[in-house]
């Protein structure tokens, strides 16, 4: 069956019982709230690459069916969570290499009678094209290889006095692809394992000032898919973060966390750039009017890379997003986000694949790499009823990378540059 006919049946069938439902479903001592979500996308770039380049600026449309369902049991202050989900994806054209992915994410709170509280979080995705899921420095733009990923965190909060309060936590991300262990690779399998501890002094009953400090250990995991990622030196490196801020919110107009310090990330088995510097974090969410809202958000942080000889990437992001429910059936948001990603070293044309120097390193040789992304976006939103809801997107992206090459034929090849037009159609019945 086409997955058109059961997207259109499923939406129709949800038209039909959600007037019947309400804020999740309770049975017993747990509520359930499942959900279904169907999205038609269009795109003019679906592999993101530059018109310069073999497979740009090839359109394609695709539709996607994610059912989810969450379920959450309440006890003596504190909570479980556990959300499920499924996706299936498919293109009009192109193959995916898998068209199934799985979420499983499991949360909770278990507050004590002495105020301690223990929270841990878990997520695990068996994904195919979330390239945000093993990359979220943006550096990869396309992917169709099957990866697990398995992210968790558990933390503990002590209350100290009235105003001051003691975190320790441990992290632990993990990333593997799946499939065929000679296939070109998006990005290379790698572990990440750390903690940190946190010191948080009220300033108000809504307000505290924050520091944290933070050590994680990555460890890229090399086979042979590697090479052809042109990665072939080791890069375990040591990251060490000391950030200090504010967050909480002030008079129902003004929320969000403010956090800057330093990072340094040294790679102990290589000699090229590590780095040292300015790292944060900025959410601000401004509410001028009850149904109006603007948030902005500003982050700078380093990230692994696999591009050539470089270590990591410095991403700079600041993005600002307007949210309006003009009425209870219709809403709108818009917004724009830029990014730029900064790349240590110069290219360097050493790097073998199947005994021979690399092409696009020779023509390139010298050139420090840095991409500028530049995304604007906006949406509209219906609320037919409290469950059922459509969306209308519009996305344009540009990436702008300064490295390019003269290739045999004279023609000038950008190889990590592109524009894309994307637009969406989304419909979702949720409890």
């Amino acid at each position: 069956m086409k997955i058109k006919t059961i997207v259109l049946g499923l939406l129709i069938a949800g038209l039909t019982i959600s007037c019947m439902a309400g804020d999740g479903i309770p049975v017993g001592d747990a509520v359930f709230f499942p959900s279904i979500e169907a999205v038609y996308t269009s795109t003019d770039n679906l592999f993101m690459a530059d018109s310069s380049m073999p497979r740009g600026g090839i359109s394609d449309e695709y539709w996607v069916i994610r059912p989810t369902l969450g379920i959450e049991i309440p006890f003596n202050q504190s909570f479980i969570r556990m959300d499920l989900g499924y996706q299936y994806k498919d293109y009009n054209d192109y193959n995916l290499h898998e068209n199934s992915t799985y979420f499983f994410d499991f949360s909770g709170l278990f507050k004590f009678s002495n105020d301690v509280k223990v929270t841990f979080k878990n997520h695990f995705i068996r994904g195919v094209q979330e390239v945000l899921e093993f990359d979220p420095g943006y550096e990869k733009t396309f992917g169709n290889d099957p990866f697990v990923r398995e992210d968790a965190k558990v933390a503990i909060d002590m209350p100290v006095n009235a105003r001051n309060n003691i975190g320790v936590y441990a992290l632990y991300n993990y990333v593997h692809f799946t499939g065929d262990a000679f296939s070109r690779r998006p990005f290379f399998d790698y572990t990440q394992t750390g903690g940190g501890i946190k010191w948080d002094y009220a300033l108000t009953p809504v307000s505290s000032w924050i520091v944290d400090a933070q050590y994680v250990n990555g460890s890229p995991d090399h086979k042979a898919q590697d090479v052809l990622l042109f990665t072939q030196m080791m890069r375990d490196y040591d990251m060490y973060t000391l950030t200090t801020g504010w967050t909480g919110s002030h008079k129902d107009i003004l929320s969000g966390t403010f956090k800057l310090g330093y990072g340094d990330m040294s790679f102990s088995d290589n000699d090229y750039c590590e780095f040292s510097g300015l790292v944060g974090d900025i959410a601000i969410g401004f509410q001028p009017a009850e149904l109006f809202k603007i948030d902005f958000t500003a982050s700078r942080h380093p990230y692994q890379s696999t591009y050539n000889v470089n270590n990591y990437f410095t991403a700079n992001t600041g993005q600002l997003q307007f949210h309006q429910e003009v009425t209870r059936y219709f809403f709108w948001t818009a917004g724009y986000r830029y990014q730029e990603n900064d790349y240590p070293d110069h290219v360097q044309d050493d790097i073998y694949y199947n005994g021979s120097r690399v092409g696009e390193f020779l023509m390139t040789l010298g050139q420090k790499r840095e991409d500028k992304i530049y995304r604007a976006y906006g949406e509209l939103g219906f609320h037919f009823t409290k469950q059922l809801s459509l969306r209308l997107n519009y996305r344009y992206e540009n990436r702008d990378s300064n490295i390019e090459y003269v290739d045999g034929f004279g023609i000038t090849r950008k190889p990590y540059s592109y524009d894309e037009n994307r637009f969406s159609i989304q419909g979702m019945i949720a409890w």
